[in-house]
């Protein structure tokens, strides 16, 4: 029987589900295996976004491994649209400094998705 405490949003283990928890099929709560907020609003708006914005999140949650140094604190991964990588920066410096690495930035965030998405890579 799992225990249900009201501070975890989770899915509980096949073995520990109840046959309600199968039917339902959404995410309950219970301390064993906790879900965090953010993906538990990814499991309600999976169905709404596009793959791109699916694309996006993930890319924006792996940044370290795009962006090199200062400038994982100086951009921002706003959205990929068209098959293009959108950075916002406010500096000139570092816009020019994207320019630099833009072959960089599209092998990685490929590399991260596992298939060929970013095609180009624009700073606004």
């Amino acid at each position: 029987m799992t225990k249900y405490e009201p501070n975890f949003f989770v899915f509980p283990s096949e073995k520990e589900k109840r046959i309600e928890d199968k039917i339902r099929k959404t995410p309950v709560i219970c301390k064993d295996e906790p879900l965090g907020a953010g993906a538990l609003a990814m499991f309600f708006l999976n169905d709404f976004l596009s793959q791109e914005q699916k694309d996006a999140i993930i890319l924006e949650k792996n940044k370290s491994q795009i962006l090199p140094g200062k400038l994982q604190e100086k951009a921002q991964i706003v959205t990929l649209k068209n098959e293009t990588l959108i950075l916002q920066t406010n500096s000139s410096v570092w816009r020019a400094e994207i320019a630099a690495i833009k072959a960089n930035i599209i092998f990685s965030a490929n590399k991260i998705l596992g298939k060929e998405a970013v095609k180009a890579v624009k700073v606004g």
